[in-house]
């Protein structure tokens, strides 16, 4: 604990009695009149208490030719369907 900043001792005190009451940082927050901003601007001092970790990765990505679309829809058989959609809602 340091004398130098009592009020990050408080919540890094919070912090792990949130851990150990099993509670949401929301709902713990809530019962304990803490912002839950704030508690969890504390947690960044200690990575170690966070419960979830991401993991980054990347995805492969295979880059083609584009597929050449032909325009042969008849424009008062587009303007029907679409109509029709529009009335099913």
């Amino acid at each position: 604990m340091s004398k130098l900043n009592p009020i990050r001792d408080e919540y890094m005190a919070h912090i792990e009695k949130q851990k150990l009451s099993g509670l949401s940082i929301k709902k713990y927050c809530e019962e304990n009149n803490l912002v839950e901003h704030k508690l969890s601007y504390y947690r960044s001092y200690n990575p170690g208490l966070k419960t979830k970790t991401t993991k980054k990765s990347f995805a492969k990505v295979n880059i083609t030719q584009p597929v050449e679309i032909k325009n042969n829809i008849d424009p008062v058989w587009l303007a029907s369907f679409l109509k029709q959609l529009m009335s099913n809602k």
